[in-house]
């Protein structure tokens, strides 16, 4: 594509150079770099991309994005905001997929990941041809390829939706982070579903305050909403309540336990098993049986149904759809290999998932809680004594360890952690490996008890000192329960 038209692409931005210049690719990264590529130089948390525009040019590079003249002397377009820019050009560049596609964007603290594979789950079921793009993967009509952010800087999301329009895909479900609406990388998409799940404490050393936090949330429903979309908001929550009321109006639709939202359950039935309503529609009155377990499932599929229902589904196919899903990976997965007690691998990470997901199974009668949680390093350290006094107040038997301490003291991250102990009497070990911790979890355990594996979910990595160690809190805890075949685990002394 002509340098020209790409600067045409971003309102205000400017072209220093030839206008006929042939650019035969896009890259923000400059060991991606190919011949003929222009260079995206984006300002990073730690870093400078004019920094590597020397790299970028050695690889090929004929051009660069800036909002400054660039070190070397070459062509280049001036845009105020790089990363908006960026994601114009890398639409344009790739002929804008999203204006095939039919949108649902997830956002919210908690829950994105479980509304999103519903939802596509549903639509698969309905007969369409789905992309899926989120924090545990992302799939193109049945394809999966790995993801490695919540929501893909512009220029991959781009190159994904024309993937995804080259191989048929009709719906494409997308679970949008904070970071991602205010990093600009879902600008010029329009969602016919936007679905605000919750919002609780995380990522403050981002955005600053929970009003930061909430705005940008905000964004979804404000910016990126199809003229003919729905936004579908959680009336529970109090965030939801304040975004219903600013979005007031036929295109906004509610969910939740009130009797004011227009998804709501009735009759329900919650167990081991599963969940049980009938859903209250707009539209009718339909039953809705889910392998999922918990309240908060409950809220999830709710708001997926409202979701479906946006894109066009009837509430009959919404609720069968939802229904047909049978799990999500690392959240409430439970592991068994045999033992007498129950192991639940889960993604809590906030204070607020671990208080439902350690309700929820206190609510399933378990003889006693075993919870095993850590806290990230290089994040918010405020939540790290909150999520310690829940699991406090919630368990029998608490083990802090690590979760990904990253660049940070496992030891000083533990400390911060145990504040949240103070006041409580429940018995709680500090154990910095994680697998020891697991397997002391474990060793603890006997019949009728159930174990608490939370904050990493999903996760394969665990990330020590900058870096990334194979890791899945569902392996290593299958590997330690089969290990106790010979040994009687679940027997020992409980600490």
């Amino acid at each position: 594509m002509r340098l020209d038209r790409l600067t045409q692409a971003h309102p205000g931005a400017r072209l220093h150079g030839p206008p006929d210049l042939e650019v035969s690719g896009l890259s923000y990264d400059s060991r991606r770099v190919r011949r003929g590529h222009l260079f995206a130089a984006l300002r990073g948390v730690k870093q400078d991309g004019l920094q590597f525009v020397k790299a970028a040019k050695r690889k090929g590079a004929v051009a660069v994005l800036s909002d400054r003249t660039p070190p070397l002397d070459m062509p280049w377009i001036e845009a105020s905001n790089p990363r908006a820019a960026l994601a114009d050009l890398a639409s344009a560049y790739f002929d804008r997929p999203a204006d095939h596609l039919r949108l649902a964007g997830i956002t919210g603290t908690n829950g994105k990941t479980t509304t999103a594979y519903l939802i596509e789950a549903a639509l698969r079921k309905a007969s369409k041809v789905t992309g899926l793009l989120g924090t545990v993967e992302t799939r193109i009509a049945g394809r999966p390829k790995d993801s490695s952010l919540t929501t893909p800087e512009s220029l991959d999301l781009q190159q994904l939706l024309r993937e995804m329009v080259d191989e048929g895909v009709s719906h494409a479900v997308l679970e949008v982070s904070s970071h991602a609406l205010v990093q600009e990388r879902v600008r010029g998409l329009r969602c016919h579903a936007a679905v605000f799940t919750n919002l609780t404490r995380d990522h403050l050393d981002f955005h600053g305050d929970f009003d930061a936090y909430f705005e940008a949330k905000r964004r979804l429903f404000v910016d990126h909403l199809h003229p003919e979309g729905f936004a579908i908001v959680n009336l529970d929550d109090e965030h939801g309540g304040r975004l219903a009321e600013s979005l007031r109006g036929p295109r906004c639709r509610t969910f939740g336990f009130t009797p004011e939202a227009h998804y709501r359950p009735q009759k329900m039935d919650i167990s081991l098993q599963g969940v049980r309503f009938v859903c209250v529609t707009p539209n009718g009155e339909v039953p809705v049986h889910s392998p999922l377990v918990g309240l908060f499932n409950v809220s999830n599929l709710l708001g997926a149904i409202g979701a479906l229902c946006a894109l066009g589904l009837t509430p009959a196919e919404a609720a069968s759809g939802v229904s047909s899903l049978e799990g999500v990976p690392g959240r409430m997965e439970r592991i068994d290999v045999g033992q007498p007690f129950s192991v639940i691998v889960d993604f809590a990470h906030t204070d607020d998932a671990l208080r439902n997901l350690l309700d929820t199974i206190r609510s399933l009668g378990p003889r006693r809680i075993i919870t095993v949680f850590g806290c990230g390093g290089d994040r918010d350290r405020s939540k790290r004594p909150l999520m310690g006094s829940v699991a406090a107040q919630r368990s029998d038997l608490v083990i802090a360890t690590s979760d990904n301490p990253r660049t940070e003291s496992p030891g000083s991250i533990l400390d911060e952690v145990a504040q949240g102990f103070k006041n409580h009497t429940t018995p709680f070990k500090l154990v910095v490996n994680r697998r020891e911790a697991i397997e002391l979890a474990l060793r603890s355990a006997s019949a009728d008890d159930l174990v608490v594996i939370a904050g990493k979910g999903h996760e394969t990595t665990q990330t020590i000192r900058g870096k990334k160690l194979p890791f899945d809190d569902r392996l290593v805890a299958k590997e330690i329960l089969r290990g106790f075949g010979s040994e009687g685990g679940g027997t020992h002394a409980h600490p």
